[in-house]
């Protein structure tokens, strides 16, 4: 596959690293398909105020990781994944809000079924995808047959954490 292929059959891996000291920092990291890096980008931190704590409720995660920094890194990018993976399923309330399909990824340790129109297992990890967006699973199952290596799907999620705990040493 040429380089521009890849990039068309790119993968987007989006998570939300929770600070204590400073907040939310939101990291977005597109792969080809030969799991190297086409584009990454992350937030400054997003703290909520009390007002907002309480209006917002137990909604509040899911605003601030899905609306908020989800759906303001997934719209910065220039490149247009095939597929936004998720490790948080509070973030994907942003999938309403794009085009992209979007899927929470887990590892299937002791996981029942759920499903088969909302779910994919695909080695040792689980693919699900929002109730009401069960097309976004053939999307996924395209994204693995396209796939140059195998890869954890899982492992991209630890470079974004690496790359946020470093741009904050530089602070």
């Amino acid at each position: 596959m040429a380089e521009n292929e890849l990039t068309k059959a790119a993968i987007g891996f989006l998570t939300i690293v929770d600070n204590s000291a400073h907040g939310l920092f939101g990291g977005y990291l597109i792969l080809n398909p030969a799991g190297r890096p086409v584009e990454f980008h992350c937030t400054a931190p997003v703290r909520p105020n009390r007002a907002q704590e309480i209006l917002y409720g137990t909604t509040l995660k899911p605003y601030l990781y899905g609306e908020q920094i989800a759906r303001t890194l997934i719209e910065k990018s220039k490149i247009l994944p095939k597929v936004v993976c998720f490790d948080q399923s509070c973030a994907l309330c942003v999938r309403p809000l794009v085009s992209i399909p979007a899927i929470l990824v887990e590892n299937a340790n002791g996981r029942d079924e759920v499903p088969e129109n909302q779910i994919l297992w695909h080695k040792n990890q689980i693919f699900s995808a929002l109730p009401g967006y069960p097309d976004d699973i053939p999307s996924v199952r395209k994204v693995l047959e396209d796939l140059v290596i195998e890869f954890d799907f899982m492992e991209p999620f630890e470079r974004i954490h690496n790359a946020i705990l470093e741009a904050q040493k530089g602070n």
